[in-house]
């Protein structure tokens, strides 16, 4: 009995890993992540995560209509894999980048990432100024 459980004690390791890891996959192939979200509310074009059920969203579609956005009068033209980042100053979108680490490969943010949880630093919340341990010990 002692063996079996302290064989599944030691599976708890590989199987807090394995779901960090795909949790980190998730997160990093869903669209809209948090550089998106930031240049939306740049160009003034950001929605609320609710904006389609309560209907307070503008839609889908930009009204200043083409598929430039605020960047379509601008002589600046940014190669950049976001969308949204058509027409702004490539110096800003790679401050975004860094601000959220996506200027680091994704193998780096995810040891960062992991060597955090162990040191239960994480991080800032973005709603309030405090860090979310504080947030959870309150």
């Amino acid at each position: 009995m002692l063996a079996y459980i302290i064989r599944r004690l030691l599976l708890v390791i590989p199987t807090l890993f394995a779901i960090i890891f795909l949790n980190f996959i998730v997160i990093q192939l869903a669209p809209g992540g948090p550089v998106e979200q930031a240049l939306a509310q740049i160009e003034g074009m950001a929605v609320d995560a609710t904006a389609r059920i309560s209907g307070t969203g503008q839609g889908e579609i930009s009204s200043q209509g083409g598929e430039g956005g605020l960047g379509s009068g601008t002589s600046v033209s940014v190669n950049h894999s976001y969308r949204g980042a058509r027409g702004l100053d490539p110096e800003l979108v790679r401050e975004i980048e860094k601000l959220y680490g996506f200027d680091k490969p994704a193998y780096e943010r995810f040891f960062i990432m992991v060597q955090n949880y162990l040191r239960f630093n994480l991080g800032d919340s973005f709603f309030r100024d405090k860090s979310v341990v504080d947030l959870i010990i309150e």
